[in-house]
């Protein structure tokens, strides 16, 4: 609890109104387009979801694990590989619409001279010079969003689990030299959208056990399981993940609202849809 106390007193404070619209997002872990890379498939999908916020002219909250810095050793390649996606970030970043929280997968973030060496350009091959991308963005562990007097603490999640938070650095060197070669000779994680969004595993009772003491709403992601739940009794809420194998899932904030929503395809008549579906839907609300 000590750790989530400090990370609440750090917090950026962002005021939100009646009429802000935000999408948040986590877990998009963008790679190099390998036989290791979640994200690949998913690729059209997240962009089509981005441009729908954008031209919507919602701020777009990506909640931490958007770059997979612990797979990809060369940072540059991530920019490289995916380098139309992070032309729509910076759309967002250049109409101050972006908003980014680092995770256990992407913590080196935290660091200001990461962040310009990777992310501030990048070099344009058919220009032959470096052209700005997301220059000068600052990644937070945490933010508060202040509505209406109402404080809703955002995070990546991970810094209630042990073995990607206290000791991150030997979980980054297993998942780099172990488990990628594991994924390569066809191990893979079932990664599917969960049925029921109301169920939390232990770690995230840990925040639920913050978000009822301090009482205060949460939001966060890390497990790539969804939840949303009904009733006031808790007010922790995760977005769930973007590399699920059908489809990704996002939170929505809007007029009072937050929502739930599932983006997917869907096969029709010899071509590709996008699909967006409102699975479940509240009024901000304190603990009561």
């Amino acid at each position: 609890m000590k750790k989530l106390d400090k990370l609440l007193k750090r917090a950026k404070v962002v005021p939100v109104k009646n009429s802000t619209k935000m999408v948040i997002m986590s877990d998009i872990h963008r790679g190099i387009n390998n036989v290791n890379d979640n994200f690949h498939k998913n690729k059209l999908l997240y962009e089509k979801a981005l441009k729908h916020y954008y031209k919507k002219r919602f701020t777009y909250v990506e909640l931490g694990d958007g770059d997979d810095m612990w797979e990809v050793s060369n940072y540059h390649q991530i920019i490289t590989t995916y380098l139309d996606t992070f032309k729509i970030l910076k759309k967002f970043y250049l109409s101050n619409r972006l908003l980014m929280i680092y995770g256990n997968h992407d913590i080196c973030k935290r660091n200001k001279r990461v962040l310009e060496k990777y992310f501030y350009s990048y070099h344009d091959k058919k220009k032959m010079k470096n052209e700005k991308l997301l220059n000068n963005l600052d990644v937070y562990e945490s933010i508060i969003l202040d509505y209406r007097g109402m404080e809703i603490l955002m995070l990546h999640g991970h810094q209630v689990d042990f073995l990607n938070s206290n000791i991150w650095r030997i979980s980054r060197f297993l998942v780099r030299y172990v488990w990628k070669k594991l994924e390569t000779i066809g191990f893979r994680a079932p990664i599917t959208l969960a049925k029921n969004y109301e169920i939390p595993n232990k770690k995230e009772k840990k925040l639920i056990g913050f978000s009822n003491k301090k009482k205060l709403m949460i939001i966060a992601g890390h497990t790539h399981k969804a939840i949303f739940p009904t009733n006031n009794a808790s007010l922790y809420f995760n977005d769930g993940s973007c590399i699920h194998k059908d489809g990704l899932t996002c939170l929505e904030i809007k007029n009072g609202k937050i929502s739930l929503i599932k983006w997917f395809y869907k096969a029709k008549k010899n071509k590709i849809l996008f699909k967006r579906k409102i699975l479940n839907e509240r009024k901000l609300c304190k603990i009561t």
